[in-house]
């Protein structure tokens, strides 16, 4: 039976458990008397189900770094989120630091709220998904613990929406800071500038758009073989985006060519200054795909714009969809008859 005592730090849990003949002795301090309560029940737990692995944490985020993101689309970022989650702390210790059969329910929602006083409740339930998959992995597949103390860790409250659509003045203030008013388009900012509009005709996501060759082009029709989703898609030009394309391709129609011949970080960096020097505020290149979709969404039929843009769940789209009021009222008056007014 655990023993909680009151402290001059807080509450203190002390565990004492007979296992395989050898007594486990182990506390902890805690702020609050529950948390205090939790951590002492779910070690016991652990304890009686034979939880005996010596592995830390930070063991098992490097193993999960080589055996499993290593073969996914989106290694670059959980390998760099899977260092970090080694110095997090929790509950005053680094995350790394814990004995993976220590680390318990009240540990990862120290981490947790501590996370949210430093980013955003979405990015917080990214990093959330990733650590429970670990944790997962080192129940199921690799036997490390018998329970996984992720289960019962509650999400953050979903913060809202961003809604963020792109001005006309501000595509003709961010087009002249990245230096699309002289051609041809060959400087990285005139790349970038040319992405900007691009994105902004088809919706693609950036990514999609940097690494888009030319085989992948037939006539007005774009083939994304990998995306975010990891379904296959064609994307449909526009007019003004096939002039886009090949004022930045600059006639290189080699097959194996990127058009948009600039990486990810260069890309971030060219915009950000160049929104700086517009002073065009709280603008994100991403929000080129709202602006895009709302495009799309006058001129495509639903199901047909969800196939475009690569969304399976209609919710989902919706919530790139940002038409005004104003919009939604002029496209109302222009599309009723003058029998129908009568």
């Amino acid at each position: 039976m655990a023993t909680i005592l009151k402290t001059a730090h807080g509450w203190q849990a002390q565990v004492a458990r007979r296992v395989d003949g050898k007594t486990i002795r182990k506390a902890k301090t805690f702020k609050a008397k529950r948390d205090a309560q939790v951590w002492a029940r779910e070690f016991e737990v652990g304890l009686s189900a034979g939880t005996a692995s010596t592995d830390t944490l930070a063991q098992v985020f490097d193993r999960y770094a080589r055996e499993r993101s290593a073969s996914k689309k989106g290694r670059r970022w959980e390998e760099i989120r899977l260092k970090r989650f080694m110095t997090d702390m929790a509950n005053g210790k680094p995350l790394g630091e814990y004995l993976i059969g220590d680390v318990t329910r009240a540990d990862l929602v120290a981490w947790r709220d501590a996370r949210l006083t430093e980013v955003q409740p979405a990015s917080v339930k990214r990093e959330m998904n990733l650590l429970k998959h670990v944790f997962v992995t080192a129940t199921d597949e690799w036997e490390l613990i018998k329970i996984n103390p992720m289960l019962k860790v509650k999400r953050p409250a979903s913060s809202r929406r961003r809604k963020r659509r792109v001005l006309p003045d501000e595509i003709k203030e961010i087009s002249a800071a990245l230096d699309l008013g002289t051609e041809p388009w060959v400087s990285e900012k005139q790349i970038t500038g040319a992405a900007f509009l691009f994105a902004i005709e088809t919706a693609m996501r950036s990514g999609e758009i940097l690494n888009m060759r030319n085989r992948d082009i037939s006539g007005s029709v774009i083939h994304l073989p990998e995306t975010k989703n990891e379904h296959a898609r064609h994307v449909p030009m526009t007019t003004r985006a096939v002039e886009i394309l090949d004022k930045v391709r600059n006639g290189n129609d080699e097959p194996e060519a990127r058009p948009f011949d600039i990486d990810s970080d260069s890309r971030d960096s060219r915009f950000r200054l160049a929104a700086r020097k517009a002073k065009v505020i709280d603008l994100h290149f991403h929000d080129t795909r709202h602006e895009g979709i709302t495009r799309l969404a006058r001129r495509l039929e639903i199901l047909d714009l969800a196939r475009v843009t690569g969304h399976k769940n209609l919710n989902e789209l919706l919530t790139y969809y940002e038409a005004s009021g104003d919009e939604l009222a002029e496209r109302l008056n222009a599309s009723t008859s003058k029998d129908e007014m009568r």
